[in-house]
């Protein structure tokens, strides 16, 4: 979860929004054939906020070296979070280039989930990132952004957001930074017509931006509907593959995913 969130919240997190979780399985899913559990296996997740998918994935590949990265970290957020990662195989660092010096070897993967959006200058940030000793021609680098530009609202006012993308800007703006793609889709088409209804809504409304939250951290309800509500985007991200994997057609969604490598 984004630390702004964290901090409108202002106390632990225990009730995962789902789609929190059902954005965690599609990544996953995504880095199934990338993502290795053995010993210096090397993961960088920058922009992490409140190591929520770092400690997921802790989970899954206990073996590996995980990095948590992230510019808002304050020297009280890293003690909590420590506490909070204890046991486990997570280094907390403010600033790429303080996880980078720590590093034992170049990061085999790199976590940029819903981070982009946030940066004014993603071609300058994504060129930096791959210029960086830590990164080389093997590294695998993952980002998640949201889409379409026309569905940008009090969400994305409220994080802090300077875009949203589509798959052809997204690949623009990598491929103008160095690097090559590997995989480009969309997931979580089932978002799009609530989203469609909340702009239309704001429109209409003008909703007072400085009170607005995205919803995530004052997510409430009991397991029965979270699990409810992230089988249902799940099950969309399957259905979307399986349409790609038989018509190579890609279904939209309300979220845009890129794996990808530095250039040759």
């Amino acid at each position: 979860m984004d630390l702004v969130e964290v901090a409108k919240r202002n106390s632990v997190i225990h009730n995962r929004h789902p789609w929190e979780l059902a954005r965690f399985e599609v990544v996953n899913d995504l880095l199934k054939n990338v993502i290795k559990n053995e010993e210096g296996y090397t993961v960088l997740d920058i922009g992490c906020g409140d190591i929520f998918f770092l400690l997921k994935l802790c989970e899954l590949y206990p073996k590996s070296d995980f990095y948590a990265i992230d510019i808002a970290f304050t020297d009280e957020i890293i003690a909590q979070l420590t506490k909070l990662a204890e046991g486990k195989n997570i280094s907390l660092f403010k600033t790429m280039d303080e996880a980078a010096a720590h590093l034992k070897k170049p990061a085999d993967l790199v976590l940029l989930l819903d981070v982009v959006e946030h940066i004014e200058d993603d071609h300058g940030f994504l060129t930096s990132l791959k210029n960086n000793k830590a990164i080389t021609t093997a590294t695998h680098i993952i980002i998640t952004v949201p889409a379409f530009q026309k569905l940008f609202c009090s969400h994305d006012h409220f994080l802090g957001h300077y875009r949203r993308y589509t798959n052809a800007t997204l690949l623009k703006t990598i491929e103008k930074a160095g690097l090559t793609k590997l995989k480009l889709g969309y997931f979580f088409f089932c978002l799009i017509p609530p989203r469609i209804l909340q702009v239309i809504k704001e429109k209409i409304s003008k909703p007072d931006l400085t009170v607005h939250t995205t919803g995530l951290v004052e997510w409430n309800k009991g397991k029965g509907m979270t699990d409810l509500i992230k089988n249902i985007m799940l099950l969309d991200f399957r259905i979307s593959k399986f349409i790609r994997s038989i018509t190579g057609l890609s279904l939209v969604g309300l979220s845009n995913y890129i794996l990808c490598k530095k250039s040759v």
